[in-house]
């Protein structure tokens, strides 16, 4: 794959990338009913989140190769105008985005349970809860890209000019080095497991939303059903999101033990990454009534009661009161 073309597919992808969840992020804003305040709140950090990942990519486009013994990245992007400190940071801030992402996929489905069966979240207790969601990860990135700056001043000083350097006596930045290997590992052993959680979170909350709809049939209303059975859709669309998170570890993987060349995989990690960000927003775009009928011109008239969040207000609680 030529580097002009690698360069058109990642600005494609990031430019979409953002673009939609923009899009997305307005839906959830100014067309969301005031009784769906807390899933709009849970949509609106999603879509940031999104929208912080595909403008990393965008920012580093890199190249991701490895041996087994060394961990190479080669960003191409703006990023290389301002030195290897900030390519490493996009690349390393990209990874804990993505793994926000799906950290936060797991919280959507726990704040869906509370709102099933306790009561709605207020907009505070989600904002505070996607703050301490990223703040660990915050501090992760940070500590290797204090690591690797001092690597790289030490490696500059001691090596100027050698093919050791960050940067390489090509025109090609070239990012490598302990720091470099160990970070890459480690995250992306974290997102396998995070991507792993989610798909079992994922099995737990279908199973809950389907039997909350089957052992309360005879007291929901016709659109809370229609509402929590779009909802089932939402989620099973979001598995997805793993999915292209396992398909760049396994490109790594590859590549680490020696059992495929880097010809193409070193563009395909990235690559694959970015159809996460790419992807979600369509789960709520063709799946909430109140997008997609935006989306196609038709006006939904929501009902006083009901609500993607559940029947009423207090969900899942004003269903149990009518049934005593």
């Amino acid at each position: 794959m030529e580097l002009g073309l690698y360069q058109l597919i990642h600005t494609f992808l990031s430019v979409f990338g953002v673009g939609i969840n923009i899009f997305l992020l307005y839906l959830a804003l100014t067309k969301s009913p005031k009784i769906m305040r807390p899933c709009s709140a849970l949509i609106t950090n999603k879509s940031l989140t999104d929208i912080m990942s595909s403008l990393a990519n965008l920012f580093v486009m890199q190249r991701i190769i490895t041996d087994g013994s060394s961990v190479t990245i080669t960003p191409t992007g703006p990023c290389t105008s301002i030195g290897p400190t900030a390519c490493y940071a996009g690349h390393m801030f990209m990874g804990s985005f993505l793994e926000h992402n799906l950290i936060w996929l797991i919280a959507c489905y726990l704040f869906r349970y509370y709102i099933l069966y306790v009561r709605d979240p207020s907009i505070k207790s989600i904002i505070f809860a996607a703050l301490v969601v990223y703040t660990p990860s915050f501090i992760h990135m940070a500590v290797w890209i204090k690591l690797f700056d001092s690597e790289n001043k030490e490696m500059m000083m001691n090596s100027t000019g050698s093919d050791n350097s960050s940067l390489s006596k090509s025109s090609e930045m070239i990012l490598t080095g302990s720091a470099v290997y160990w970070s890459s590992l480690v995250v992306y052993v974290q997102l396998v497991i995070t991507a792993i959680l989610v798909v079992i979170a994922y099995t737990w909350i279908r199973n809950v939303l389907i039997n909350f709809i089957l052992s309360m049939g005879a007291t929901l209303s016709k659109d809370v059903k229609i509402i929590n059975k779009q909802l089932v859709k939402i989620l099973t669309f979001q598995v997805c999101i793993p999915i292209w998170i396992f398909l760049g570890v396994f490109f790594f993987l590859a590549m680490y033990t020696q059992n495929a060349q880097p010809d193409i995989l070193q563009y395909s990690i990235t690559i694959s990454f970015m159809l996460a960000p790419v992807i979600s927003p369509f789960a709520y775009i063709f799946f909430v009534p109140h997008y997609w009928n935006f989306c196609i011109g038709k006006k939904y008239v929501t009902p006083s009661t009901t609500s993607i969040c559940g029947s009423s207000s207090n969900c899942g609680s004003v269903e149990k009161k009518s049934m005593a």
